[in-house]
């Protein structure tokens, strides 16, 4: 019996070797081994040292609440001019920067399911640099969420880039993403669309599963763009409704939405 378990035990850790690299193998096939930002060779899937630091020094002084970027002297209290006195949905927002250069790069380039490689790398980078402001959420455990798309625009895209930058977010972080949200209302694109059309579009677009586990529970809710803050905020009501006790919105980018 023993001889037998040692047989199995070898048989079982040359298997396991076999898949580890022949998932190292599949990587290297995968992930271009160039940076998506300069298109300089790195060697891996990731971003170059240059550019890396230049997305985690995009991040200026912005709101607290809706994270929009501020000037140095704002008053902030109750939130910025741009959502202060609003109801948001979400209590707190965060991005990796403004709705420009390298960042609008990336989260054009994010809509395309030959770039989802990249997703993953981007939302390590978006934990380093709110990991300070997430460390209070990370201590209480909160569940990483990521916004969903509807299921034909799933189907149509391939892929949803909220789900692997929260992948990418939550694993640094030591916290695990859970699918409470679902969109059950296929809407138009908004990006032509004023504030309260989006804000009535989006209306009830999303349901939260009734789960024990939600219920005091703070979100980490994911997506790439941050504009009108019309889809978060529906997303954010769904999973208030469910028993969440507080939602923190994370994206990649904050845009100026249309009035």
């Amino acid at each position: 019996m023993t001889a037998f378990r040692r047989s199995i035990g070898s048989a079982a850790r040359v298997l396991l070797g076999g898949l580890d690299w022949a998932g190292r193998a599949v990587d290297a096939l995968a992930f271009p081994s160039y940076c998506p930002v300069c298109d300089v060779e790195t060697g891996g899937p990731a971003f170059c040292e240059a550019c890396r630091d230049e997305l985690l020094g995009a991040s200026s002084l912005a709101c607290l609440r809706c994270a929009m970027p501020v000037g140095p002297h704002s008053d902030l209290s109750g939130g910025c001019s741009e959502c202060r006195g609003k109801s948001l949905g979400f209590d707190a927002a965060m991005a990796l920067g403004p709705y420009q250069g390298p960042i609008r790069h990336l989260c054009l380039g994010l809509k395309h399911e030959r770039n989802a490689w990249m997703a993953r790398w981007l939302g390590e980078v978006v934990a380093e640099a709110c990991v300070d402001s997430l460390s209070d959420e990370v201590e209480a455990g909160a569940w990483v969420v990521p916004v969903p798309l509807h299921w034909r625009s799933r189907l149509r895209r391939g892929y949803n880039q909220a789900e692997a930058l929260a992948s990418g977010l939550a694993r640094p972080l030591s916290l695990r993403v859970r699918h409470p949200l679902r969109r059950v209302t296929a809407t138009p694109k908004l990006a032509l669309i004023g504030r309260t059309e989006r804000a009535r579009i989006m209306k009830d677009a999303f349901r939260a599963r009734p789960d024990p586990r939600l219920r005091g529970r703070t979100v980490i809710l994911v997506d790439d763009i941050l504009t009108s803050g019309a889809t978060c905020g529906a997303a954010a009501r769904a999973l208030k409704k469910a028993g969440a006790s507080r939602v923190v919105v994370v994206v990649v980018a904050r845009a100026e939405g249309k009035p």
